[in-house]
């Protein structure tokens, strides 16, 4: 392996998916989510708007097998895929009674090129019986289940109304740790009012579990949402390319070895995104990651290995409302 940090294609090798012929099919199972219905809020997340990260995010009409047919479609002629992962990416994908998740999970799974699923969730739209139908899954088929956190600090959740704590979070690692199913945790840098400090303390914070993957990209400015209004008013500033190349490489030196990187970055489509363009260059974010664990001679979970250099100097933030336990 020629990079500092663990691609998630090894991961899908460790597990018999070998290839780079399997791509994600994103399915829409018709979700909504209790930050936005009313349960726990409205409005959601200060940053979210699924079309910005969901192509099928106005699919709600379709069926589960006609998107999947017209995804599939797609994904053979663009990348020459030829193995799909069944991918629930809108919303909160565990947000309803189990016996119609069951349901929806399984049209999924009848597609014989589906070898697996993904599915993305908040903390605290799991419960006992659901984690129990993925285990029954997992024995099954491979299926990861992408668990949303963005920060563990309390203080910031409540700033981006978040609308759960940390603590919710921690629990729903708890219940689903170890079991027959993969995990994928979810973190937003740059959000408001976080530093540097807070990215370490939140990957330092992670090491209470073990987990699979990993997915990181920096806070992005899209149209339609709150925090539109407050970058447009001067009370957010998106982050510089440079201090999220450091964030990201401070994030992933305290990451273990072994989880798999799925993402690094993130944007939304040109239409939508407002700032910062930079986040769009992939290509260059990439490059510049690479340059900056080559300058520091480190790589991913290399600080797990040199807790020394913690000791050091490393600076960590002290939390003040809940959030980072285990620290």
């Amino acid at each position: 392996m020629n990079t500092p940090y663990t691609p998630y294609s090894e991961v899908l090798k460790s597990k018999g998916l070998s290839g780079t012929r399997i791509r994600k099919v994103t399915v829409n199972g018709g979700f909504t989510c209790p930050n936005l219905d009313g349960t726990k809020g409205r409005g959601g997340c200060t940053f979210c708007d699924n079309r910005s990260f969901s192509p099928v995010a106005g699919d709600r009409g379709l069926s589960i097998t006609d998107q999947r047919e017209k995804g599939t479609t797609y994904l053979r002629k663009r990348y020459q895929a030829d193995k799909f992962i069944a991918y629930f990416q809108t919303f909160s994908g565990t947000y309803a009674p189990v016996e119609r998740l069951e349901t929806l999970y399984r049209q999924a799974l009848e597609f014989p090129d589906v070898i697996g699923l993904s599915i993305g969730t908040r903390p605290d739209c799991l419960t006992p019986e659901i984690v129990a139908l993925l285990e029954e899954l997992g024995k099954k088929t491979f299926l990861t289940l992408e668990l949303g956190l963005q920060s563990a600090f309390d203080v910031t959740l409540e700033k981006i109304n978040r609308g759960h704590t940390f603590e919710e979070f921690a629990r729903a690692m708890d219940l689903c740790s170890r079991k027959s199913f993969d995990l994928c945790v979810h973190v937003i840098l740059g959000l408001p009012g976080e530093t540097k400090s807070h990215f370490r303390s939140t990957a330092e914070t992670l090491g209470r579990w073990y987990y699979q993957s990993i997915k990181i990209h920096p806070l992005h400015v899209v149209r339609g949402t709150v925090l539109e209004k407050q970058f447009l008013c001067g009370e957010y500033e998106p982050m510089e390319m440079e201090t999220y190349i450091s964030g990201v490489v401070d994030f992933l030196e305290r990451i273990p070895s072994d989880v798999g990187v799925q993402r690094f970055t993130g944007d939304a489509p040109e239409a939508m995104l407002i700032a910062p363009k930079w986040c769009r260059n992939k290509f260059g974010i990439m490059e510049a990651m690479k340059s900056e664990f080559e300058r520091r001679g480190t790589t991913q979970g290399w600080l797990l290995d040199h807790p020394e250099a913690v000791e050091m100097g490393m600076s960590r933030v002290k939390d003040t409302a809940h959030g980072l336990h285990g620290l």
